[in-house]
C-alpha cells in the first residue's frame, strides 16, 4: 500500500508486516523480513515493538479502526437496518480490497494469533454478529437463533476464498452477493434480491463517478 514518504515509520511498519503476511503467512515471517519490507532498521522496529506478535496486534488495531472510521462515515445512525446492512457491507469490502494485505491480517493472521490480535478479531467479530442479530426483528416465524451465525459464516467464506486466491483487490465486487447472503435469512428472499440489486448500482455509479 502506498503511502507518503512523510509517514511515521511506525505505520511502514504495519505495512510490511501486512505485505510480509500477505506473502508467506506469520509463522514464516521474520523480523528482517518485515524491516527489509518496511524499508527501517531492526533497531528502528524494536523502538517500536517488542516482537512480532505485539507488531501484529497493532497492525489489526490499525485496519479494525479504519474500518469503524469508515462505517462511522456512512451515517448509519436511525437508519433501517437492512439499508445499514448493504452500506456497511460494502464499506467493509471496499477498505479491505483497497488494502489487500491488511485484509489478509484482519481475515486469516488475527484468527490464529494470540493476544491482542485475536483479542480484536474476536471483538470486531462479535460486533458483526450482534448487528446481524437485530435482523431477528425483520424477520418472519421460526427463523432460528442461529441464522445470523451462518450466515456471516458463509459470506465470510465467500471473502476468504478470493483472498486465497490472490483477488483481495476485487473484493468490493462481492458487495451484490455478500448482501444477499446477509440479508436473506431476515428479510426473505425478494427483499434480499432488492438489495442487493442496489449494491450493484450503487457500486456501478461509484465506479464511473
Amino acid at each position: 500500500m502506498a503511502l507518503p514518504a512523510s509517514h511515521p515509520q511506525r505505520e511502514w511498519i504495519l505495512i510490511g508486516i501486512a505485505e510480509c503476511c500477505a506473502k508467506r503467512g506469520l509463522e514464516r515471517t521474520s523480523v528482517e523480513d518485515v524491516c527489509d519490507a518496511a524499508g527501517v532498521t531492526r533497531e528502528a522496529f524494536e523502538g517500536e515493538f517488542a516482537d512480532l506478535g505485539e507488531c501484529l496486534g497493532a497492525a489489526m488495531e490499525h485496519i479494525v479502526g479504519e474500518a469503524w472510521r469508515a462505517l462511522e462515515q456512512t451515517g448509519s445512525t436511525d437508519r433501517p437496518w437492512a439499508a445499514v446492512l448493504r452500506d456497511g457491507a460494502a464499506t467493509l469490502l471496499g477498505l479491505l480490497a483497497e488494502r489487500p494485505a491488511f485484509a489478509h491480517i484482519a481475515l486469516f493472521e488475527a484468527a490464529a494469533a494470540d493476544g491482542r490480535a485475536a483479542a480484536l478479531r474476536d471483538s470486531a467479530h462479535g460486533a458483526l454478529l450482534e448487528f446481524l442479530e437485530r435482523g431477528h426483528d425483520l424477520a418472519e416465524p421460526g427463523v432460528p437463533g442461529s441464522a445470523a451465525r451462518g450466515a456471516l459464516a458463509g459470506a465470510e467464506a465467500l471473502v476468504e476464498q478470493r483472498v486465497l486466491a490472490g483477488e483481495a483487490a476485487q473484493l468490493a465486487e462481492l458487495a451484490p452477493a455478500v448482501t444477499y447472503m446477509l440479508a436473506v435469512p431476515f428479510t426473505g428472499i425478494g427483499e434480499a434480491q432488492q438489495l442487493a440489486s442496489s449494491a450493484a448500482r450503487r457500486r456501478h455509479l461509484r465506479a464511473v463517478a
